[in-house]
């Protein structure tokens, strides 16, 4: 996945200019290794008998002020299906929430950036500043080398400034912007931090679909749209599944040592 192939998921930010090179195929997403501690959380374990769990997901989903149209069958089948992903480590991925959302935070907001986008880093490294992926994708917003450089962080023998926690939300940032500026769609444009500008947008033209969640890509990228989708709704109301929201507040997490810069963005 080049733009994107996570530790939760998938990363790295692979859209480099289309004169240069296409993105890659994604990478398959991964899942983080699990305290010993944490259980597997079944969605519907504690619906009542009968309960349709089609229609306890509703109909409708907002996402960057987009509603996404859930009335399909196949849509809430993929949705339960990521959530079912999501759950398996969302007590491990609150914690890391809770400390670094609010660093993030306000950097997207500078850029303009709507703020559901820090799901994107939920399932791009779950949230590990370390994550490295196989195809060489690095950070917490999982950048290729040369994606990074084109979007202004100094990748070299003596410095990487993927992992620089603000340096690298604020590139990220920078590839959403120009993505949305070409599609003008938050959804394509998330897709397109998973396998590239040129490939979403040759698609959309191809497939001829008006809508961008629509479209039939590899399965990796289907995947991906809907798990951002999850990781949203099960940080948004993590009580609805089970999930002890004392876990929110949990303060033990510690920045990791790397190299600070003085530019913030």
């Amino acid at each position: 996945m080049n733009v994107a192939c996570l530790m939760l998921l998938c990363g790295a930010v692979s859209v480099l200019p289309v004169a240069t090179i296409l993105a890659q195929e994604p990478d398959p997403l991964p899942i983080p290794s699990l305290p010993e501690e944490e259980k597997n959380v079944n969605l519907f374990d504690s619906l009542p008998d009968g309960t349709n769990e089609s229609e306890e997901l509703g109909d409708s989903f907002v996402f960057c002020g987009q509603e996404i149209d859930f009335s399909s069958k196949r849509r809430k089948r993929r949705m339960r299906s990521e959530l079912s992903v999501i759950l398996r480590s969302s007590s491990t991925l609150l914690q890391r929430a809770n400390y670094y959302f609010p660093i993030i935070e306000p950097i997207l907001k500078h850029h303009h950036i709507p703020e559901d986008f820090k799901y994107l880093m939920v399932i791009e490294s779950a949230m590990n500043p370390n994550a490295r992926s196989q195809a060489g994708a690095a950070g917490i917003w999982q950048f290729m080398e040369g994606t990074a450089r084109e979007y202004g962080l100094v990748v070299n023998s003596q410095m990487d400034e993927r992992y620089n926690l603000e340096k690298a939300t604020g590139a990220a940032c920078r590839y959403l912007n120009a993505a949305y500026r070409k599609f003008n769609d938050w959804v394509a444009v998330a897709q397109s931090y998973n396998i590239g500008q040129a490939r979403i947008g040759s698609e959309l033209i191809e497939q001829k679909v008006d809508d961008a969640l629509d479209l039939e890509l590899v399965e990796e990228t289907n995947k991906y749209i809907y798990r951002i989708f999850a990781a949203k709704m099960i940080f948004t109301t993590p009580g609805d599944f089970g999930l002890n929201e004392n876990l929110i507040y949990y303060n033990k997490i510690r920045r990791p040592a790397i190299q600070r810069y003085q530019q913030k963005f």
